[in-house]
């Protein structure tokens, strides 16, 4: 294998309907290349230009993922606040506490009801 740096080709091989490669490496780097200088697997590219652009994508995918939490961080706040509690811990554990008291409750219904069909079953 050559010393030369090893680009990202993003093909797969295509579809049925476009079989035709890219016609362009990754970083955009123009000429010819041997087999050996292309791969699709991020792991044996050398190309320091692919390799920025590959970092400058996953940094913006994570300051996209950081505002997104975020902002869902912020509207969850703020349905805590409208439910009085002051942080969304103590509303979660607030909203599971009345979960399990409406369960009990369901059940203890669902108990009175089948006990009143019982009784009841010899006036049907």
């Amino acid at each position: 294998m050559s010393g030369r740096a090893v680009h990202l080709y993003p093909w797969d091989g295509g579809t049925e309907a476009d079989q035709d490669p890219p016609e362009h490496v990754y970083c955009g780097t123009d000429g010819d290349m041997a087999d050996e200088q292309l791969t699709n697997d991020w792991r044996y590219v050398t190309c320091k230009r692919c390799l920025n652009i590959h970092e400058k994508e996953l940094a913006a995918r994570a300051a996209d993922d950081r505002d997104q939490k975020v902002k869902l961080f912020d509207e969850a706040q703020a349905i805590t606040i409208t439910l009085g509690h002051r942080n969304i811990s103590t509303a979660i554990k607030a909203l599971l506490r009345e979960r399990d008291e409406l369960r009990h409750e369901r059940d203890n219904l669902r108990l009175d009801r089948d006990g009143l069909l019982e009784a009841g079953a010899h006036l049907l």
